[in-house]
């Protein structure tokens, strides 16, 4: 029961994250947030590191981390600015196309099998995404968002690459430390004046930064991806509702039908061995 409540409040703190830069003004400097978002986090994570190894010693694979850091920054940038122009449920739905993303990019790079049930699932999980996104029309943010979602699963793609190499601690302090080697030129050019609210909402950010990823961390520690993962996709949930709370953001039916077959299709691939994990506690 810990596990799941552990990825529940990470779900949560995920998306009162995106509400809050959803409540900021929509020409707030995206590149400032998400530096304040990377500094903030990067010194958090500081101590935890430090005391791991006794001192702060540069990464062996501080090119990996440097190519992540890329991809971090840009990343995150973009799905900023998509947020501040759409529902939250729908930039959440765009974005959760990653994994699906993720699956084809393992199978060409990794040569990872993605089987039938899989591909199955992939379908499901993209028509979900479709009708919560609704794009009758070309939208630019909608493009961004799923440009945000690709980056992101490039971004998984190298994690899960050399996610055994290093403690997940180090992996996070040196790629949000890297990123502001590009964060920082970029605020420059971006030429805005230093704004408190910015400031203070990338302050927070960072915390649910840290917080969301210690408690997936120690989730995972305790039970199994396949039981997990699923549970992740409550972050959908989160968002329609917190959007339709606090923003008067629609919430139809095929919004609502949208949300089940993205969830549906997160629970499709583990679905026999869920069965058999439910199977054996009943006995």
């Amino acid at each position: 029961m810990a596990p799941l409540l552990m990825i529940l409040a990470a779900q949560l703190l995920i998306a009162s994250g995106n509400l809050l830069v959803k409540l900021l003004e929509t020409n707030t400097p995206v590149f400032q947030l998400v530096l304040y978002r990377q500094l903030f986090a990067t010194l958090l994570v500081l101590p935890f590191v430090w005391h791991l190894q006794g001192n702060l010693k540069l990464s062996p694979f501080y090119k990996v981390h440097l190519s992540r850091a890329l991809l971090i920054g840009l990343g995150n940038a973009i799905f900023m600015l998509a947020v501040l122009h759409l529902p939250l449920a729908t930039v959440t739905a765009v974005i959760y196309s990653s994994p699906l993303i993720l699956l084809l990019l393992s199978a060409f790079f990794l040569n990872e099998r993605i089987g039938y049930r899989r591909s199955v699932a992939g379908l499901i999980g993209f028509t979900g995404i479709l009708l919560i996104s609704q794009p009758t029309e070309v939208n630019l943010y909608i493009g961004l968002a799923f440009f945000g979602a690709m980056i992101s699963a490039i971004n998984s793609l190298i994690l899960k690459a050399y996610s055994t190499h290093e403690h997940p601690f180090s992996t996070l302090f040196w790629s949000n430390a890297f990123a502001m080697v590009f964060l920082i030129p970029a605020t420059w050019y971006e030429g805005a004046n230093f704004s408190l609210p910015v400031a203070q909402v990338g302050l927070t950010l960072g915390v649910f930064y840290v917080g969301m990823t210690y408690l997936i961390i120690h989730a995972y520690r305790r039970a199994d991806t396949s039981q997990m993962a699923p549970v992740e996709y409550t972050g959908l949930i989160f968002a329609a509702l917190l959007g339709w709370w606090f923003l008067d953001e629609t919430l139809s039916v095929v919004v609502c039908i949208g949300i089940g077959l993205v969830i549906f299709s997160s629970l499709l691939p583990s679905y026999g061995e869920l069965k058999a994990k439910w199977k054996s506690r009943r006995r």
